[in-house]
């Protein structure tokens, strides 16, 4: 981690928000598919590592500031993501940024920002926000993400709202074509399939 000239206040502020933020619960759920079966495992989204720091990082006068960036190196496109917690002292401290491969495909480089932004701030706040997979990911098995998190649900209603189409009429789509009754049961693809049917809907 980086560090401002000084640190006097936002090291008195992190120790105080330290004592006070509790480890949040996980609210999505993963399968990863190996060769000798699968197995799930669990992690908080990153609205859910929000909902946990959030008012006790206000109280203690510290700001979440998260910048992602786009650049070209040897390895071609990269994106990478840096997060600063901000005192209101104006001293701060920051991540060393977090970098993957970027995708060129606008809607898989949104999702690279949200991965890196919740791993960055679950590890600049100290905290634990999922069981380990063992490598699983990086080691080649398939990895398949089964809820929807928040924020993919708020996106999916409004997207449905800004087309005329109301929650109810939302709710009975996943019955009828899908027989799920919550949004967060969605696998991705049907999810991906839902937001473009919408998207591509006529507003009345």
């Amino acid at each position: 981690m980086i560090f401002s000239e000084t640190r006097a206040e936002i090291s008195k502020a992190l120790v105080a928000a330290w004592g006070c933020i509790e480890t949040p619960k996980h609210n999505s759920n993963v399968t990863v598919k190996t060769n000798n079966g699968s197995y799930d495992f669990s992690y908080t989204d990153l609205d859910g590592i929000f909902d946990a720091i959030k008012q006790v990082y206000k109280e203690n006068k510290i700001a979440v500031l998260q910048e992602p960036k786009t650049f070209s190196d040897e390895n071609g496109l990269m994106l990478s993501i840096e997060t600063m917690l901000l005192h209101e002292s104006g001293e701060w401290v920051k991540s060393e940024p977090l970098q993957v491969a970027a995708s060129t495909k606008m809607q898989d480089l949104g999702g690279q920002i949200t991965y890196l932004k919740r791993y960055s701030l679950s590890a600049i706040s100290g905290l634990p926000t999922e069981k380990d997979d063992d490598g699983n990911g990086a080691s080649g098995n398939s990895v398949q993400f089964n809820k929807r998190s928040a924020a993919q649900v708020k996106r999916l209603f409004a997207i449905a709202r800004s087309k005329g189409v109301t929650e109810e009429e939302v709710k009975k789509a996943l019955m009828k074509d899908y027989n799920k009754t919550q949004a967060e049961d969605l696998t991705k693809e049907e999810y991906d399939a839902l937001c473009g049917r919408l998207e591509s809907a006529r507003k009345e």
